[in-house]
C-alpha cells in the first residue's frame, strides 16, 4: 500500500506542477526584464568563453530573487574557491547553464530554474539547469528546487572530487521529443553523491539518432575517458515517464567494445518507483529498435533492491522494441532482490541471460 500511495502522490504532484507551468499559475517574477549584462567568466565550453549575469566573489556569495539571463550563456557562475547559496531564486533565459559551480562549495535550494537552452530548444548538447563541473572539484547541496524547460539536462554533477547531495527536487523534461535525448539528473566521471526523494519526469527521446533518455543516470569508466563513478546511493525517488528510469553505466574498454567494469562500483538503487506508460523510444537499441528499462545496470557489485517498477514502457515484449523491468543482462555481480510491480506488489521477473544490448545502443548521451 505504501508503494501504491507513493507513486500516486508522485504522479499527481508532477502533473500539478506541469499544469501550473502550462497554464501560467506559477509566477515568474522578472520574466519581462530587459536583456542582462553579460560578463566573461573564463569558463569555456565549445571553445566559447562563456558569459554570466552574476559571477561569485568570495565564499559567501548569495543569490536570491529574479535573475534574467537572456542573451548570456550562464545565469550564476561560481568559480574555484568561491561559495555561497542560491536560494528562493528565479533563474531563466541562459542558453548553456542556469547555475554553474566550478570548484566552489554551493547550496542551491528552494529555487525555480527554467528556460535554459536555445530558443526554441534544439539538439545542441548544452542547456543544463544546475551544473557542478568536472573541471574543478565542486561540492554542495541541491535541494527543494523546481526545474523545467531545459534543453539537455536538469541537474549534473561531474568529476573526481565533486560531491553533492541531491534531494527533494522536481525535474521535468520535455519528452517525448525527437530532437534531443534529455537526462533529468546525472552523476558522472568520478563524482560522488546521493540522489534521494526527487521526482524526475518526462525525459524521453523519439528520434532516430541511436539514443535513449535517462531519468537518473550514473556514468563513468575508461570507455568515457574518465574515472569510474563509485558508491552513489539512489534512494526513494519517483521517476516517471523516462525511457530509462535509473541508468547505471560504468564501462571500460574502448568504444564500441565497452564491457561493464570489473572494478566494484558499489552503487545502491533502493526503494525507488520507476514507471512509464509509453513506448516512445525508437532507436536506443539500434535502427528502428527502441530501448527502455525501469532500471539498467552496467557495473560491478551494484545493488538493485526493493524498487517498484511498472508500466507498458517497461513491460517486456517480443523485440523490437527492447523493454525491460530491470536490465541486468550486461553487468557483473549484481544484487537484485525485493523488486516488485508498483501496482500490485508482485515480484518482477528479471530478464537474465538475454543478448547484451550494449553493443547495439552504446551509452547514455551524457553531459561532460
Amino acid at each position: 500500500m505504501k508503494k501504491a500511495f507513493s507513486i500516486t502522490a508522485g504522479i499527481v504532484m508532477a502533473l500539478m506542477v506541469v499544469g501550473a507551468i502550462v497554464f501560467g499559475f506559477l509566477r515568474v517574477p522578472g520574466s519581462a526584464k530587459a536583456s542582462a549584462s553579460c560578463t566573461a567568466t573564463g569558463f569555456y565550453r565549445d571553445s566559447i568563453n562563456l558569459t554570466a549575469v552574476l559571477i561569485a566573489t568570495g565564499t559567501t556569495y548569495n543569490v536570491t530573487g529574479s535573475v534574467s539571463a537572456s542573451g548570456c550563456n550562464i545565469g550564476v557562475y561560481y568559480g574555484p574557491g568561491t561559495g555561497g547559496t542560491v536560494s528562493n531564486a528565479q533563474i531563466f533565459g541562459a542558453n548553456y547553464f542556469g547555475v554553474v559551480n566550478n570548484g566552489g562549495k554551493v547550496t542551491v535550494s528552494n529555487s525555480q530554474i527554467h528556460d535554459i537552452g536555445e530558443n526554441p530548444l534544439n539538439g545542441d548538447q548544452h542547456g543544463v539547469a544546475i551544473y557542478y563541473a568536472y573541471d574543478n572539484p565542486s561540492k554542495g547541496t541541491i535541494k527543494d528546487n523546481l526545474i523545467w524547460n531545459y534543453q539537455k539536462g536538469g541537474i549534473t554533477v561531474n568529476g573526481v572530487g565533486s560531491n553533492a547531495t541531491i534531494s527533494h527536487n522536481t525535474v521535468i523534461g520535455q519528452g517525448p521529443v525527437n530532437y534531443i535525448a534529455q537526462n533529468g539528473i546525472q552523476i558522472g566521471f568520478g563524482a560522488k553523491g546521493t540522489v534521494n526523494h526527487n521526482i524526475v519526469t518526462g525525459n524521453s527521446y523519439t528520434g532516430s539518432a541511436g539514443a535513449s533518455s535517462g531519468g537518473i543516470i550514473v556514468v563513468g569508466g575508461e570507455c568515457y575517458g574518465s574515472a569510474l563513478t563509485i558508491g552513489v546511493h539512489i534512494t526513494n525517488n519517483d521517476v516517471i515517464g523516462n525511457d530509462v528510469g535509473i541508468w547505471l553505466s560504468n564501462i571500460d574498454g574502448t568504444y564500441p567494445n565497452c564491457p561493464p567494469t570489473l572494478t566494484p562500483t558499489n552503487i545502491v538503487v533502493k526503494n525507488n518507483i520507476s514507471t512509464d506508460d509509453g513506448v516512445n523510444n525508437t532507436s536506443g537499441y539500434g535502427p528502428n529498435a527502441g530501448y527502455q528499462a525501469g532500471v539498467s545496470d552496467q557495473g560491478d557489485n551494484d545493488q538493485i533492491v526493493s524498487n517498484s517498477i511498472c508500466g507498458l514502457g517497461y513491460t517486456p515484449v517480443t523485440p523490437p522494441p527492447y523493454l525491460y523491468f530491470i536490465d541486468v543482462t550486461d553487468t557483473n555481480n549484481v544484487t537484485d532482490t525485493g523488486n516488485t510491480s508498483c501496482l500490485d506488489g508482485s515480484p518482477i521477473s528479471l530478464m537474465k541471460g538475454a543478448p547484451s544490448h550494449l553493443a547495439h545502443h552504446g551509452m547514455p548521451t551524457y553531459i561532460r
